[in-house]
């Protein structure tokens, strides 16, 4: 299936409370605000985001988990996840480098305010990003009556993060301009992983 992630929005109020201005903080002051409006401006220009989705037929024996198309993961925590599911789709999806370029470029210029702010104006759009494939999913498999599972990455709990290169490859992630280090960190920095099931008729828990 098709996903398309081009028209993400940053939320300014879950910018704010990514920066730590929860619901019942205090608001920033009118400069704080000016400078945030300023940053989020600045990060819509520089996010070019991009998703990779590729889904398969599953079969769950114990804590391994077979893909039809010849993956594999072997994770207590995926298969629970998994559980009931018949298929399981793995997103990739990236927000681009240009603005930890831009980051990186403030960081050095000592200016560490502006640069926080972007980093987590970046954070919040890769989040957006991966809701939005996670929606488009959702909406797709309810339209054949079908529900999805929470969604997992690698990393967590037992599955390990080493996981992540195979899981990458299988979803041929490399498309969209993402590569690994050999610590298992993805670049660019802000983007991310995740694995969802899709079950028919029952809950996916």
């Amino acid at each position: 299936m098709q996903i398309n992630v081009s028209n993400i929005q940053i939320p300014y109020e879950e910018l704010l409370m990514r920066i730590g201005y929860g619901k019942t903080s205090p608001a920033p002051d009118k400069n704080t605000q000016t400078l945030i409006s300023e940053t989020l401006q600045t990060a819509k220009r520089l996010i070019k985001p991009k998703a990779a989705v590729v889904f398969s037929n599953i079969q769950i024996n114990g804590n391994v988990i077979d893909f039809e198309s010849g993956f594999r993961i072997e994770s207590g925590s995926v298969a629970r996840v998994l559980n009931n599911c018949f298929k399981a789709y793995g997103i990739a999806i990236t927000i681009g480098a240009a603005l930890e370029k831009k980051r990186n470029d403030l960081i050095a210029k000592k200016e560490t305010l502006q640069a926080f702010l972007l980093d987590c104006a970046g954070s919040v759009a890769a989040e957006e990003v991966i809701k939005s494939a996670n929606f488009q999913i959702k909406k797709f498999e309810e339209s054949n009556n079908n529900i999805t599972s929470k969604r997992f990455s690698p990393g967590y709990a037992d599955w390990k993060l080493e996981s992540q290169k195979k899981f990458l490859e299988w979803i041929g992630a490399s498309a969209i301009g993402i590569s690994l280090s050999n610590a298992c960190q993805m670049f660019p920095e802000k983007s991310v992983s995740a694995i969802i099931g899709a079950a028919a008729g029952i809950s996916a828990k």
